[in-house]
């Protein structure tokens, strides 16, 4: 790495640069000023030509970092810029020529969520009685991954994502994945090679005993594998088209495939958006990149980018960092300037996985080993706590892991102890108590006959309907009303035990008060309060918007008032959470301005059942963050705890999926379906020895726990419970760490 003077001397010069230069990279670890870099830059050009403000694309590989970059190079220049990704540049663009590109006029931009829901409506024939005249008679549907289809169409569309990205159309797709089944079954590799049966499993090896007949039969598979995976990208495709709907990366794809075409088009934006700065550029997509590339040409010029291509943490969801910093016409190298020694050491440590690392002494890293995970949750919230009594603002000091899903019980343990929490990431928004409360208050005055979510709303804090309440509600009034018919009798050939008047009878106590006089005098006055607030909100569907109705009635349910017992912490967390939600649900309106609030509500069933779910990030100043390392890599921490650093959970196990692609080799099914003498596919153990995906994504994961470490300025707690590993295809960070430190001292 260059000494401060030189790395100093190389950046004033490269600030003289003229606009137009090629290419021009900053880059070095944290703290070392590769974002003021960009920022310097900026403001030099603008001064020379402050038009260069409306002219600059200013974006980030994540919009929480474009945003920040902006504000910074206002704040330098006091220039009005606009930071955002890329992909609402192309929304622009693509609106702007609705008849060059094809699409619809109206455009919409969805989240990977909404896309996940289209996806599956284009697959549906793949998994229904449909197939054959979907995909046509010449094709074997018994192929790898397709016994178990939720996972089979994760994997597809994730696979889908990935091609898009790289300009790789469904044609394009189909003619790679041939040529390379070619490539591999015309001429195998030697699989009873030494080097491939030692470093294969027991259970795998015999994936490898396959003969010439057994190979073609594979062969066989995985075409037809490669031929429903074309249809179903082509159907997903035209299934956006046909809804209007694009999610940010395709519209880099349409956005790029339009600058292709349309060389008119890229002049005149290229004379409009004369430069560009992209922070985190090693963690910029492959559609992002192919973006920039059709509109600055293959050299970049006009371009300025910083980042680290040993930080790069989205190397297995596409992004390349080395096809950006390897076409650099001038690179600045800078030195970390305020990151504690030991911490960069340590990072470099845990990247290069080097047990021989040398080490500064000092204390600015721990590690806190516990007996279990509530040990561990405990010691770490009362580390946190501590520091906030000793004056250190909640905002400077993180608890961070690779997903906030996993960081619900140190939210507890904070919120009990009263320190409030800003969350940032995932939080398994739908498996939340006072999420699923708001829920069951909105459904029941949309259709109080939906009983799973009436029993909920029943028990609520304004309610608190013991279980014998709720029984008598579920029965039959003692002296029921004689009904003016007879209703229809069930059909017996389906269910026996359905009971259309069971089915209406809990909703039909709730609202008519048939079994009032049942219950006890508090419970009756609890219901018929709740019945009378009830009425007042199917008024309020009426008479307002569907965000505004909502917001009422989650309101007027009693949700956001204070309880007895609990920490100020705990009340604003849930206020967080309820806002959250409204706000999920108010965006669906604004996207489908005639659908009521019950459909708003049945998409939010539909976001609950998914892998991933809405993301939350609550920006406020005064909280500790509690977050996933992604969501806080554009800012900085006094102190950083680092969580639940064992093996299996940081970094976690790698799980192929059902297939994967290699322009290369084409498909690699890891299944062997059909009549198969082993479970895998010998090309799939052959290519996992050949090319080592779960040896890359174990440095990816390195690299994330990497630059966890680095938010730090001061401190850095790696926390883990249990007996420390020492494992190989799950290392134990923590441990590593800890043997680290011990040689130094």
């Amino acid at each position: 790495m260059n000494s401060p003077e030189v790395s100093i001397l190389a950046l004033e010069r490269a600030l003289a640069l003229p606009a137009e230069h090629g290419l021009l990279a900053f880059t070095g670890p944290p703290t070392s000023g590769k974002t003021e870099g960009l920022v310097r830059r900026f403001a030099a050009l603008a001064a020379a030509d402050p038009a260069l403000a409306d002219a600059a694309i200013v974006t980030a590989a994540r919009d929480d970092g474009a945003r920040a970059l902006a504000a910074r190079m206002t704040a330098a220049t006091g220039l009005a810029v606009r930071g955002g990704t890329l992909d609402a540049l192309a929304l622009e663009l693509l609106r702007a020529h609705p008849l060059e590109t094809g699409l619809a006029l109206d455009l919409e931009l969805v989240d990977p969520l909404d896309a996940e829901e289209i996806f599956e409506r284009a697959a549906a024939p793949l998994f229904s009685a449909e197939w054959s005249d979907w995909l046509g008679t010449d094709v074997d549907p018994e192929i790898a991954g397709l016994r178990t289809p939720a996972r089979f169409a994760d994997a597809a569309l994730r696979l889908i994502r990935k091609l898009r990205d790289s300009g790789i159309d469904d044609a394009a797709f189909l003619a790679v994945a041939q040529r390379g089944a070619t490539t591999f079954y015309a001429n195998p590799p030697n699989l009873a090679s030494p080097a491939l049966l030692s470093a294969t499993k027991d259970e795998h090896r015999a994936s490898l005993a396959v003969d010439a007949s057994e190979l073609d039969r594979q062969r066989k598979r995985e075409l037809d594998l490669a031929k429903i995976l074309a249809r179903l990208y082509r159907a997903y495709v035209d299934e956006l088209v046909r809804r209007g709907c694009l999610t940010a990366s395709d519209a880099l794809a349409e956005a790029t495939r339009l600058l292709e075409n349309q060389p008119a088009i890229t002049r005149a934006l290229r004379r409009r958006l004369r430069v560009a700065f992209v922070d985190d550029a090693h963690d910029l997509s492959a559609a992002a990149l192919r973006f920039l590339r059709a509109l600055f040409g293959d050299a970049l010029d006009g371009v300025a980018v910083a980042g680290d291509p040993d930080a790069a943490t989205q190397t297995f969801a596409g992004a390349r960092p080395e096809r950006i910093f390897g076409r650099t016409a001038t690179t600045v190298v800078l030195g970390a300037r305020t990151l504690h020694p030991q911490i960069l050491a340590l990072m470099r440590g845990v990247i290069d996985a080097d047990p021989a690392r040398p080490i500064p002494p000092g204390d600015a890293v721990r590690v806190l080993r516990a007996a279990d995970r509530t040990e561990e949750t405990n010691a770490v919230a009362e580390r946190v706590a501590a520091l906030v009594r000793g004056g250190t603002p909640p905002a400077r000091i993180a608890v961070l892991h690779r997903t906030l899903r996993t960081l619900t019980a140190h939210e507890d343990a904070l919120i009990a102890r009263d320190v409030p929490v800003a969350l940032a990431g995932d939080p398994a928004l739908f498996d939340r108590a006072d999420v699923l409360d708001a829920l069951a208050l909105l459904w029941t005055a949309v259709d109080p006959f939906h009983h799973v979510w009436t029993l909920r709303a029943l028990q609520t804090p304004m309610l608190r309907l013991s279980d014998a309440s709720v029984a008598v509600l579920c029965g039959e009034p003692a002296s029921p009303q004689p009904a003016l018919f007879e209703l229809p009798e069930a059909d017996t050939a389906g269910d026996r035990r359905w009971d259309r008047k069971r089915d209406l009878r809990l909703g039909t106590n709730v609202l008519r008060g048939e079994r009032d006089a049942d219950l006890s005098p508090l419970a009756r006055e609890r219901i018929v309060t709740f019945r009378a607030r009830r009425a007042r909100w199917t008024r309020w569907l009426h008479e307002t918007d569907v965000e505004t109705a909502a917001r009422a009635i989650v309101a007027d349910g009693g949700l956001l008032l204070p309880r007895g017992g609990e920490t100020g912490a705990r009340e604003r967390l849930r206020a967080t959470l309820i806002e959250r939600v409204i706000a999920l649900i108010g965006a669906y309106a604004a996207r489908h301005p005639f659908d009521d609030l019950g459909a708003a509500l049945a998409y939010c069933e539909r976001l609950a059942a998914a892998e991933h779910g809405p993301e939350l990030v609550d920006e406020r100043d005064d909280a500790v963050v509690v977050a996933s390392v992604e969501r806080v890599l554009a800012r900085r921490f006094d102190h950083v705890f680092v969580v639940d650093a064992r093996a299996g959970s940081f970094p976690p196990y790698y799980v192929p999926d059902a297939f994967l692609f290699s322009t290369t080799y084409g498909m690699i099914p890891k299944d062997s379906a059909g009549d198969a003498l082993a479970a895998r596919t010998a090309k799939f153990t052959w290519y996992e020895h050949h090319a080592k995906p779960r040896a890359a994504y174990v440095r990816e994961q390195r690299r994330l726990f990497a630059a966890a470490l680095g938010r730090a300025d001061v401190s850095v707690t790696i926390s883990a419970s249990g007996k420390a590993t020492r494992g190989v295809a799950a290392p134990e960070i923590a441990s590593e760490i800890g043997v680290l430190l011990n040689a130094s001292r």
